[in-house]
């Protein structure tokens, strides 16, 4: 049951990274609401197991089709003074949203989750009618005059002002210059400054899921001490949710003074020091020795994960993501990504209780320092830079890699 969101949100984001150059972000991602609708519906209907599967499978679908159109799309509307700022607005409504559920779930019945989850994709489909399709693919569809007219929605501008008519003329020559080879799927791996782009998104969405952030929301109530917490194993999940929530939104300013990279050491040795300490825990705790006194541990280690998982790697490859690559293969990067975070995140599920847990602790703590030594070696800062200009550093590394110079 668990596995099966991760399941159905590895179906969708292939097909959807085709949906999106053909139809446009706007209505694909409007596509991920029916499929909520018809989760929600299905569990309010359920009389049987076999509705909850489909249910979660369903959701999870729709989870795909956000994490391969999201990131392009604010990667795409926002400018470059808070692009990055604006990318952790998607990872932090989805903790939202995540804190929403647990919350309900712990005050109110089934009935009453079901319901308040099901009133989300119905005012999504309402406000969602009045956001602007982007720029970016409307220049694709060589529609300069909607594009601009975009543009200075989302810059609060005059059409006719200059920064605004430089900004498309930007645009128009992103656009044109990664649209002379037209984009396949293949071609996301067709030139090597794509293959590098491609191993940074890819390696960081496995270690994000590596880090433990899908067994902790998993199997919180079963793995932590029924007793230290000084409230229920419930009262902490629902703790853990609103923590995620905050350390994200203190990151939202700090990802555009600190940059990308710093964030993401910051974060993944942290993280790989805080699971390292909770694996020690459930090694004591598992070769008999009494740990009541120090039950508190995993709780303290839990709420001090969440913060910095929340402040770099729980974050930001999905930024990169919608700065990395081209515009006529970006789609289909972003399908490769969500497609890693939903398998790792199903296998790491999967064989979480197959073994003792203090060796999945130790194996989250070792794919954070992994991590941590990937950012410090092959990550590059972003921060400030254009597409043209993320490209050109791409090609630009490749060139000198050939040329034996780095």
């Amino acid at each position: 049951m668990v596995s099966l969101m991760d399941f159905g949100n590895a179906l969708t984001p292939i097909p959807t990274s085709y949906l999106m150059d053909w139809i446009g972000r706007k209505p694909t991602l409007f596509s991920s609401a029916v499929m909520l609708a018809l989760a929600s519906a299905l569990s309010l209907a359920a009389n049987n197991i076999w509705y909850l599967y489909f249910a979660r499978i369903f959701a999870g679908m729709a989870k795909g089709v956000a994490f391969a159109v999201v990131p392009i799309y604010l990667a795409e509307v926002a400018n470059i003074q808070i692009r990055g700022a604006l990318s952790t607005m998607f990872i932090g409504f989805l903790n939202i949203g995540m804190f929403y559920a647990y919350f309900f779930g712990w005050m109110t019945t089934y009935l009453g989750l079901n319901i308040s989850i099901a009133i989300i994709p119905v005012v999504f489909s309402i406000l969602f009618l009045f956001v602007p399709e982007s720029p970016y693919y409307l220049a694709r569809r060589h529609k300069p005059q909607k594009a601009t007219a975009v543009l200075a929605k989302y810059r609060q501008v005059d059409r006719t002002e200059e920064a605004l008519i430089a900004e498309y003329q930007l645009i128009e020559k992103t656009v044109l210059k990664d649209l002379q080879n037209k984009g396949r799927f293949w071609d996301v791996v067709g030139t090597r400054g794509n293959r590098r782009a491609v191993l940074i998104i890819a390696l960081l969405a496995i270690f994000q899921r590596a880090s433990g952030i899908s067994p902790s929301l998993a199997f919180m109530t079963v793995t932590l001490p029924e007793t230290g917490g000084g409230q229920s194993r419930e009262v902490y999940l629902v703790i853990f949710s609103a923590i995620l929530v905050i350390a994200n939104y203190v990151a939202t300013p700090l990802i555009d003074n600190l940059g990308r990279k710093k964030l993401l050491i910051y974060s993944a040795i942290s993280s790989a020091v805080i699971q390292f300490v909770t694996g020690i825990f459930y090694l004591f705790q598992n070769t008999g020795y009494n740990t009541e006194p120090w039950n508190w541990i995993p709780y303290a280690s839990l709420i001090i994960f969440g913060i910095t998982y929340s402040l770099g790697i729980g974050f930001i490859p999905s930024t990169l993501v919608g700065e990395l690559f081209p515009t006529n293969v970006k789609c289909y990067a972003s399908s490769i990504s969500a497609i890693l975070l939903a398998v790792v995140s199903f296998g790491v599920n999967r064989v979480f209780r197959e073994f003792e847990t203090q060796y999945m602790y130790f194996f989250f703590s070792f794919a954070c320092v992994v991590c941590t030594i990937f950012c410090v070696f092959f990550v590059f800062e972003t921060r400030g830079k254009t597409f043209l200009e993320i490209q050109e550093k791409l090609n630009e590394v490749s060139k000198k890699k050939i040329n034996g110079t780095v």
